[in-house]
């Protein structure tokens, strides 16, 4: 019998719990809230207690931008409500929920694309609005242009009516940045202690041609430190081509007519008379493409004033050999004993060639012996003027050959190798001078 009641207390008990969990259960259900899970396009938004206020907040947005646009919107996106319920804690508050719809919600609006190619390049509100876009950027290559026939794109450019999502949509002022940068982000740098051209061009992976045109009216050779400089490289969808009739005067000029002469020697010329520009009054169609021109056709044209040729006389006459070729001449046989620079603490204002007493000395080029005599450290000495800025040094000689005064063709022996004046030694001191400064002689002759 005991055993008996204890079977039936438990199949009791067994009851009341199955109860208790019925009524609660039955609780949660009767106070939670009949609620939707919203979607758009797919993307979960959050939860609702009625559909209507996910309607006035879309309608709310519609308004907004009809008001902003002046223009009808609609949503064409997929709504999709989902009936659940939950506990007042899980139903998702209106700024939150707000926030999320305008991160998934995109109207569309009835708009104009800029076709550029038979491609949508950008979309701004209306017509008018993208007409404004084009003729700003046309208005900008007349400037400085009298005469303009015509100015059009090189592009086929149309203008589309379309639905758009309203994301797509550009003002005015971006729509102009787009089409002629190809972006409307234009990226800056600033210019830090230590930059340059080349290592900013590498940190961008950019040419330095490609900065130079990304920043117009810019000395991007001389860069401060804190300048701000574009690093959005110009890529425009757009090409411009102005025709104009431009009016304006050109020189004409003067041609070179020689005329041989007798008193001049060869390779000598003189101007007998000076030519003259003249001058000639052109009208003409000039194309530019993008502001340089390309092409310019001659409508007209009047001369003002002729072109005078100028005259020059040409030598025919035989040059003398004491003339100075210009070149000269290694002046001996022998070695280079001693180069020109310093030495032993002072200047060696010319070489020193080593060559056995006697050795004939050779006039470098031609000329006239302007010294042929003794002078203190050169001992036996020749100069030579070869009145072209230049005269040559010939010193330490063993005897002279030529005179004061006598005229010396490139290659007339005029003196001999010796040891005279300040020397240690048989050789011959050679010296370049010009304008009566010593140069370095192996710049002219070769040992």
């Amino acid at each position: 019998m005991k055993k008996l009641n204890n079977i039936l207390k438990k199949k009791y008990l067994l009851h009341y719990i199955a109860l208790c969990i019925t009524i609660m259960t039955c609780s949660v259900i009767y106070f939670a809230t009949l609620s939707y899970e919203v979607s758009i396009d797919g993307k979960n938004v959050g939860i609702v207690e009625s559909k209507k206020d996910v309607y006035e907040l879309i309608e709310k947005k519609k308004s907004y931008i009809k008001k902003e646009f002046k223009k009808d919107v609609k949503i064409d996106q997929e709504i999709v409500f989902t009936k659940c319920r939950v506990g007042k804690d899980k139903i998702t508050s209106k700024e939150q929920f707000n926030e999320n719809l305008n991160e998934v919600i995109d109207l569309t609006i009835r708009a104009f694309a800029i076709n550029i190619q038979g491609k949508d390049i950008v979309y701004v509100k209306d017509k008018k609005s993208a007409e404004k876009v084009l003729k700003t950027i046309k208005d900008e290559h007349k400037e400085g242009i009298e005469g303009i026939k015509d100015i059009s794109f090189i592009e086929k450019v149309k203008l589309v009516e379309k639905d758009i999502k309203i994301s797509k949509l550009k003002s005015e002022a971006s729509a102009y940045d787009y089409l002629l940068t190809g972006t409307d982000d234009i990226q800056k740098y600033i210019v830090k202690d230590g930059d340059n051209l080349w290592n900013i061009s590498r940190k961008y992976n950019l040419s330095m041609d490609d900065i130079e045109k990304a920043n117009p009216g810019i000395d991007i050779e001389k860069l401060d430190i804190d300048q701000e400089i574009n690093i959005t490289v110009p890529k425009s969808y757009l090409n411009i081509k102005v025709t104009s009739v431009a009016s304006y005067d050109e020189k004409i000029p003067y041609d070179t007519v020689y005329e041989e002469t007798a008193s001049l020697y060869k390779g000598d010329k003189k101007v007998k008379i000076e030519g003259k520009e003249g001058s000639k009054k052109v009208v003409a169609e000039v194309t530019r493409i993008n502001g340089q021109v390309d092409s310019k056709n001659i409508l007209k044209e009047e001369i003002v004033e002729d072109a005078e040729d100028k005259i020059v006389l040409k030598g025919t006459k035989k040059k003398p050999t004491y003339i100075a070729s210009g070149a000269f001449s290694n002046p001996t046989r022998g070695r280079m004993s001693s180069p020109f620079g310093r030495r032993w603490g002072k200047t060696h204002t010319g070489i020193d060639i080593a060559a056995p007493k006697g050795t004939p000395i050779k006039a470098s080029d031609g000329g006239t012996v302007i010294f042929s005599g003794t002078q203190n450290g050169y001992g036996k000495l020749i100069i030579i003027d070869h009145k072209n800025g230049y005269k040559t040094y010939y010193g330490h000689c063993s005897s002279l050959v030529a005179k004061k005064g006598q005229k010396v063709a490139k290659g007339d022996v005029v003196a001999k190798v010796g040891s005279t004046g300040r020397s240690t030694g048989n050789h011959l001191h050679f010296e370049v001078r010009k304008n009566n400064v010593p140069l370095n002689p192996t710049k002219y002759v070769r040992y």
